[in-house]
């Protein structure tokens, strides 16, 4: 009734664990109830990297398609103007919506998101690929234009939530490896400024726009996926870690969800 756990005489005399001592009675202290919630928050972020990092991989697709798309000649590009616009912007709306999840719900610890940038993040994100996707989807003769400056404008905001995430991917990783991750990054903001140029004042712009477009797109897919599935390794990797510790406990298998293998 004092709240207190017992020892399990099962346990090995020199048995530690992170923060949750064996449980050996039916009463679990305040200790064992914030360790099976950090078991339980463990497992949910191994699934919820997963499985942004697979869509982050058909956006990485869609643009694949996008850039062989705009590589065919006119006649084709313009026969099929409609479904191209619409898979070009409404991926990328949908690309929008998963940045956000993963800065708000799967890597805010690990990307220490400021609260009024998140909100910031947000309104750009979400309204100016939404809007833009939505005006085409009306009309592309007459809101293509307002609809490309739209899009192109909002990918530095794209181009900064990459440099923030190739970042935290650069903490635990070698020199050689930051430099090559920070230079990608970079060269992904490059092309989000220069396709905006190329479209308002080359020749031709649109067609040349889209191919820094759709490279900067798939660039950016494969940097979130890699964000995410890190993420996912290295949260089933502490999770491992954390149940390893628990084995001299008896019945171990009762600390997750009945004894369910979370990876």
């Amino acid at each position: 009734m004092d709240g207190h756990v017992e020892t399990n005489p099962s346990c090995t005399e020199g048995c530690t664990s992170l923060s949750a001592p064996c449980i050996g009675s039916a009463k679990t202290s305040w200790s064992d109830r914030r360790e099976l919630y950090e078991l339980a928050r463990l497992e949910g972020l191994v699934h919820k990297n997963f499985h942004l990092a697979v869509l982050c991989l058909v956006y990485t697709g869609a643009n694949v398609v996008c850039l062989v798309f705009n590589s065919m000649e006119e006649e084709f590009r313009e026969e099929h103007r409609m479904p191209f616009h619409m898979l070009e912007f409404w991926s990328t709306f949908i690309f929008a919506v998963l940045q956000i999840y993963i800065m708000a719900f799967v890597a805010s610890g690990s990307l220490c998101v400021n609260p009024l940038l998140l909100r910031l993040v947000m309104v750009f994100n979400i309204v100016f690929t939404f809007v833009p996707a939505a005006l085409l989807a009306v009309s592309v003769e007459k809101f293509e234009v307002l609809a490309h400056e739209v899009e192109y404008s909002n990918e530095i905001t794209m181009a900064a939530i990459d440099i923030v995430m190739v970042r935290a991917l650069m903490r635990n990783a070698g020199a050689k490896v930051l430099a090559i991750n920070f230079v990608t990054a970079l060269f992904a903001l490059a092309i989000t400024v220069t396709q905006l140029g190329v479209y308002n004042w080359a020749e031709d712009g649109e067609h040349l726009a889209h191919y820094f477009e759709f490279c900067f797109e798939l660039l950016s897919g494969l940097i979130s996926f890699s964000f995410c599935i890190n993420g996912s390794l290295g949260c089933a990797k502490l999770l491992q870690q954390r149940l390893d510790a628990m084995q001299c406990c008896e019945e171990p298998e009762e600390l997750i969800h009945g004894g369910s293998d979370p990876v």
